[in-house]
Parts: C-alpha cells; structure tokens; sequence
C-alpha cells in the first residue's frame, strides 16, 4: 500500500512554469524594466526573447532608450513575384543610370494607411487588429489587381482601378477605426491607389526613365501581401546608409560601426562637411557619434523598418508572363536587430535577409567587432565572410527545379507516422535512468535520440517516431517518387514526429538534401487537446543539429508565440488550418507546382475541408474521421481549371501493416 503524501506547508501554486510565460514576462523576471522591454520587443517584431535581449544589450548607451517616443507604423500593400521583380530591376536599372530619386527610399508598395503613432504596448494588438481586418474583408478582395502605367514630366506610377481601389480603401478605413483608441495622427488612403515607380527627379531624367519604365509589364502576376511596418522616429528627416566599413572609435566621440548595420545622418551634412566626418545615428545600437563619410553608403530607409506582419491577400492565377521568364520569388523581407545583409551588392532589392533564428552569437559585441576593425578595410564582401564565420547558417543549396512549374496545383497531405508514446505507453520512465541517460528497450525503438532542452521531460508531449514510423515515411517518399509525383513546397507542423516524417519522405523521394522544410506552427493539431500546458517543440537550431534540412529563413504564417488559446474551438481550428493552406496557395501562386504540407490526423480534413467548398464539420464528426486516418494516410488534392479545388484519388496506394504484440521469451521456458 502506497504511503499518503503529506501537505504542503508551503506551497507555490503563484509559481508560473516558464514555457507559459510571455516574452515580457520573461524578459521582466530577467531584470529588465517594463518600458525597456515593451520597447525592444516591438523594435524586433516580437520575434522571441534572444533577439528582444540582445536589442537591450546593443542599446545600453541608447540615451533614448528610457524616453517615451513610440515608434511610427504603416500599413502597406507590397507586391512579391514577378511584378516585384520588374520593379526592382527597374530601380536597379534606373539608379545606374540616372542616379537616386524619391521611389529608391521605400519598398514597392501601394500606401493603404499612413504613419501613425503608437505605444511600444500596443505592438501586439495592431497586429492582431490588422490580421482581424484583413479575414473579414478577404472574400471581398479581387482575385487579382488591375495596374494602369502614368506617366507625367515628374512622376511615374502605376495606378490601380477605381472598383478595386475603392475594396482596400475600406480595408484601410476599417483598420484605422480599430487601432484609433491606440494611435495618433494615422490616417486610411483617400485619393488614387498606386505605386510609385520614379518621382523627384530633375527633367533631364525624363526620357531615359521613360524608356525603363516600358519596360515594366504591369499586368505581371504578382502575390500582394497586406505588410505592417515600424520605424524608430529619429530616421525622421534623415538618410538611411548602410555601413560598408567598420570602424573603432579612436576618440570618445566617434560612432563605432559594424558591418550589416545602418546609420541615420542628415543629408545636407554629407555635401558640408569640412573634413569628411559626420555625425550620425547607428540602427544596431542607438548610439550617436561621428563618422567617415566614406565608410557609408545610402540605402533605403525600408532596411531599417521592422516588418511586424505580411499577409497575403491577393494572387495572380494567370499565367501569361511565366511562360517566357523565370523570377525567384524572395519571401518579404524581415527587417529587425541581427537580420544582416548577406552578399555585397548596393540595395535591399538583391539581398537576402539572414533570420534571427540563426543563432548569431553576440554579432554586435565589441569582441566582434574589433576582430574586423583591426584589419585593413577590405571590400565588403570580404569583410562579410570575416563577420560570418561566426554565424550558423542554415545550408544553401542550389535550385531544384525551374520555376515556374507548368500544370495545375497540386497538394499532398500528409500524417506523421507511428509514434513512440503511442505505441509504448510510458516510455521515458521507462527507457531513462535517474540522470536522464536513454536506453532503447525495444528494437522498435530509436536508436538514439536528439539533443533537447529540457530532455526528456520535453519529449512527453513532443515525442519522436518508431522506427517502423521513418520506414512508414520513406515508403511514402519512395512511393511518390517511383510515380514520379514531385513535390516543389513542403511545410510541416513543429511537432518533432512530423518533422521526422516530412525528412522521410522527401529522403525516398531523393530530395531532402536540396529541400528545406519550412517549419509552421499553424499547421499543429487542435489546440483543445492541450488544456493541461503545450508542448515546447525544438528549435530551429536544435532540429538543424540533428540533421534535418530546416529552412532558418521562413517567417512563419502563424507563429508558435501565438497558438496559446487552448481553449480553441473546433471551427476555429478549421479555420486556422484553411487559412494556413489558403495562404501557401497564395505565396506560392507565381511558383506554382506542388505543396507538401506534413501534419497530424485531423490534419488531412482540416486542411482541406474549406479548400473544397465544404463547412468545419463539428468536434464529433471529426474526431469520428480521424479515427479512420492512420499513419502515414495521405490527402491529395488538386485545383481544377476554374480555380476551385477538389480531392482526388492519391496517385500511389496507401501502406497497410498488421499489429505486432510484444514478444517476450520467457514463454518457451519449460
């Protein structure tokens, strides 16, 4: 008989476990002051702890950094895909050869709200707002935009149509009316909708500007993604340059610069000064001091803004324009603390932006720095490699396929296979000593397993596959390649068992290696199910230095910091998983092909349910379903010339096995 546990004198039940607490929580149990902490987080995008933290410690001579000066939003509508890159080739082409005017200054977009004021607090809300605005006014929306060129002797643009001018506008109207009791001075576009492509720009520019101009096709399908952006107020009425040098101070008031960082400088200095110095703001840091104006280089004042969302909304189905040429689509870039530029060439329109799940290892510290300064200034890219070498970076791998992909759309659905707690029970009381070493006890079992925080209480609600569970997967894999069934997109829950399904399958297909998998939390199962506390999935780090192939670059449709609602309905996790799908549908719209999305058993219905004309179905009906989907099942479906969807018989079979009990051989003794 088990002896009664005796109470508690003293019990903790305030006592918060630190996965349930929010980045400011923690961020105020690490020390920091509140004002501090609200304001380094809406400076990085509330893109996690690590990065609000590093912000504080780079800004801790920031003389700014105890005043109340709340940052400056915009809404905009930017397009990615072809007609983004038209337009970037352009600016490229045009700066060349006529030099700087007012449109290199800001990433391509059309203005739906302009800047307004708000507190570092409300950071959270205006995004939550904008995402509320944009799923109610979304069946609305056209299915493309309707751009007309307009050219004038000191301004060239596209403008957009009346009609559709006239949906966003109430988008934007909307949007202003729900963030007004937060923010001041902002105001919804009133007058013509259009996009910028040349303005402030003397006359003798004119007709070699023109010439470039026709050479943008502005009917060229684009994905147009609904952006809120910030900036710091001291970039007000100053020029954005990037940093091609760095620099250690000599004298106390000298600026120290870093490579991949921004200065903020008045322009008029750069023309007076008297000896080549000027004063100026560095983005990295806060600080202030003078420096050599041979060392900087002018960008636009977009690099230095943080992107705090992007939601796609509006996608070109046509294909005219993708027969003849090839563009890569670059996802939106993330401008936030650490995310520096990669390569050497002259404007954000060419670069990559390197993610701040990169694990950059106090990129800003004074060590760092001096390491470069100490050398001879070297060209910039040079300079670069120095810098990284310290930088985990996810791999590169050259592409796989030519987009875009002829055809029509295609999307496999797939569940993770067999997983361990499912099929022996209380494994890791079973399978770990006393000091957490893992002992496989079952040739079903994995062999080892990978390194985790938190290990191995980590694994109980994140646990790994069987390994009939990887053979389940790879049989997929294989079985998609010998029908020769490509996948060109693949998204897969956070959930360690997925992630190693998904590896799986594109390892017997034979591509894991030039794959990377785009980890989206929105596509993790039903939150209801996890009333007693989440699971705490691995990182992208943890997850890259098991092997797998992660793509560190993805911003996530949905973050992990977001799913917190356990008290989620059924047709709330319906419509989650719909617009998780809808939304890849529609970043990967100007690519084409075929998406792989890698979740969980309701997972297959969720998905596609919506997708297909059909209604959430209820909490019963659909955990009846998923008792039907076993591991590794799979949905496919596929978009019919008039834009629908529909589900079809998967191209390959499914696999089917029988149990297996335990064996145990003390059966046979006499």
């Amino acid at each position: 008989m088990m002896a009664t546990l005796p109470p508690r004198k003293n019990p903790t039940p305030t006592k918060i476990l630190r996965q349930h607490l929010t980045p400011l929580q923690i961020l105020l149990q690490m020390g920091f002051p509140k004002h501090r902490a609200e304001k380094a987080l809406a400076a990085t995008g509330h893109r996690g702890i690590q990065l609000a933290s590093d912000w504080l410690l780079a800004h801790v001579n920031d003389t700014t950094l105890d005043l109340d000066c709340p940052r400056e939003y915009v809404v905009y509508l930017c397009p990615t895909g072809p007609l983004q890159e038209q337009i970037q080739n352009f600016w490229e082409e045009s700066l060349q050869k006529c030099g700087w005017n007012g449109a290199h200054n800001l990433v391509p977009h059309i203005t739906l709200c302009s800047f307004f004021k708000s507190g570092d607090e409300n950071c959270e809300a205006l995004v939550a707002a904008l995402k509320d605005v944009v799923h109610s006014i979304m069946p609305s929306l056209p299915t493309n935009l309707t751009l007309d060129k307009y050219i004038s002797p000191n301004y060239m643009g596209l403008f957009l149509n009346d009609q559709q001018a006239d949906i966003l506008k109430k988008l934007a109207v909307t949007y202003v009316k729900e963030v007004a009791h937060m923010c001041t001075t902002g105001e919804a576009a009133t007058k013509a909708l259009h996009l910028t492509l040349a303005y402030q720009f003397p006359p003798s520019h004119f007709s070699c500007l023109e010439s470039l101009v026709d050479l943008v096709e502005p009917r060229a399908p684009s994905v147009w993604e609904v952006r809120l952006y910030s900036r710091d107020t001291r970039i007000i009425g100053n020029e954005v340059h990037k940093v091609l040098y760095s620099h250690v101070p000599r004298d106390p008031d000298e600026l120290e610069l870093l490579i991949g960082d921004f200065v903020y400088v008045k322009g008029d200095s750069l023309a007076s000064s008297p000896d080549g110095w000027i004063e100026g703001t560095s983005w990295l840091t806060g600080s202030t001091g003078f420096l050599p104006i041979n060392y900087i280089e002018r960008t636009a004042e977009s690099d230095s803004w943080t992107l705090h969302r992007a939601i796609p909304v509006i996608g070109s189905t046509g294909r005219e324009g993708l027969e003849t040429a090839s563009f890569p689509r670059r996802p939106p870039i993330s401008l936030s603390l650490l995310n520096l530029l990669e390569n050497s060439e002259g404007s954000r329109r060419s670069t990559e932006v390197l993610s701040e799940s990169s694990s950059i290892d106090r990129l800003h510290s004074r060590q760092a720095s001096l390491e470069v300064a100490h050398s001879p200034p070297l060209p910039q890219q040079e300079a670069l490699d120095v810098l990284y070498a310290k930088v985990k970076k996810p791999k590169k791998e050259g592409p796989l396929y030519k987009f875009p992909i002829e055809g029509p759309r295609k999307i496999i659905i797939a569940r993770h296979g067999e997983r361990v707690d499912f099929t022996f029970g209380d494994w890791i009381r079973f399978c770990f000593d006393e000091i957490g070493n893992y002992q496989r006890r079952d040739l079903n079992m994995p062999e080892t397993l990978p390194h985790r925080k938190g290990a191995p209480h980590s694994f109980y609600k994140d646990c790994p596959l069987t390994n009939i569970g990887l053979l389940q997967a790879t049989l997929v894999g294989q079985a998609m390649k010998a029908n020769e069934t490509e996948v060109h997109h693949v998204f897969c829950s956070p959930s360690l068992r997925c992630v190693q399904t998904c590896s799986n399958i594109l390892k017997g297909i034979g591509v894991a290696e030039a794959m990377p998998i785009n980890i989206e939390p929105g596509l993790f199962e039903w939150l209801a199910w996890y009333h007693d506390g989440m699971p705490v999935w691995m990182t992208l780090d943890e997850l890259t230095d098991a092997g797998f192939n992660i793509n560190h670059n993805y911003d996530p449709l949905i973050r992990k910091e977001e799913l917190k609602d356990t008290h989620e309905s059924c047709e709330q996790y319906y419509g989650r998983n719909t617009y998780v799908t809808q939304s890849i549908i529609n970043t990967t719209q100007s690519q084409g092909g075929t998406v792989l999305l890698v979740g969980h058993a309701a997972t297959l219905d969720t998905c596609t349910r919506q997708l297909v004309g059909g209604t959430p179905r209820s909490a019963h009906e659909m955990t009846t379903i998923i008792k039907k989907i076993p591991y590794c099942s799979f949905a496919f479906a596929t978009q019919e010339s008039k834009g629908s969807w529909c589900l079809k018989e998967p191209p390959f079979p499914p696999a089917t096995h029988s149990a297996n009990m335990r064996y145990d051989w003390r059966i046979l003794v006499p």
